[in-house]
């Protein structure tokens, strides 16, 4: 996760990060209204895979719950959150992750301030998501997301010279996102509480 290498570790960096882009809203107001879009008939997100377990755990806790309202919620995250994290925008990650998720990007862009870098991002598409995993246990409901996107990003030194990243390339990422939340709350307040890269 250095920033500062080659155009590989960005990549790299961009792939097990994965996370931006303050679009509609946050994470929680998304999912706040499931219960409302989940009752009415909708196809599943373009290029959606059904999942490789079922979601049943979850409708035990929530008859109301969507597949497809929770997968179009899940892209919005996946996109806002990346953005906040190319913005430096902790206030907006307090939001949308876990402690263990914020402390990473915490000293993350710590170390871009430090360095007096600037993290350029373009999110240009999901190509699909779908839950790979979902399951509830002490009280927590985890949903595990697999995302296939292509974005461009560039790290720049404060001379604008690039450090790191082609302003000119789109980079195909993959990333498996686990989002959770209380399961005894009302309201669905789902964070993301672990990330990986493919």
């Amino acid at each position: 996760m250095n920033e500062t290498t080659d155009p590989n570790n960005q990549i790299l960096l961009v792939a097990i990060i994965a996370f931006y882009w303050a679009m509609l809203g946050s994470w929680s107001q998304l999912l706040s209204r499931w219960h409302d879009e989940s009752g009415k008939p909708a196809a599943p997100p373009e290029g959606a895979i059904e999942p490789t377990s079922s979601p049943d755990s979850l409708r035990e806790i929530d008859p109301q719950f969507g597949l497809a309202a929770f997968l179009d919620g899940a892209k919005r995250a996946y996109e806002s959150i990346l953005q906040a994290y190319a913005d430096g925008d902790i206030q907006a990650l307090n939001r949308l992750v876990g402690p263990d998720v914020l402390d990473v990007f915490e000293r993350e862009i710590a170390g871009r301030r430090d360095r007096q870098e600037t993290l350029q991002f373009t999110f240009v598409g999901t190509r699909y998501a779908k839950i790979v995993d979902a399951f509830v246990a002490d009280g927590t409901a985890e949903i595990v997301v697999r995302y296939v996107s292509d974005m461009v990003s560039v790290t720049r030194a404060s001379n604008d010279a690039i450090v790191a990243g082609d302003p000119r390339q789109i980079v195909e990422v993959t990333d498996i996102w686990t989002f959770a939340c209380e399961t005894r709350s009302t309201k669905r307040n789902w964070m993301l509480v672990a990330t990986e890269g493919e």
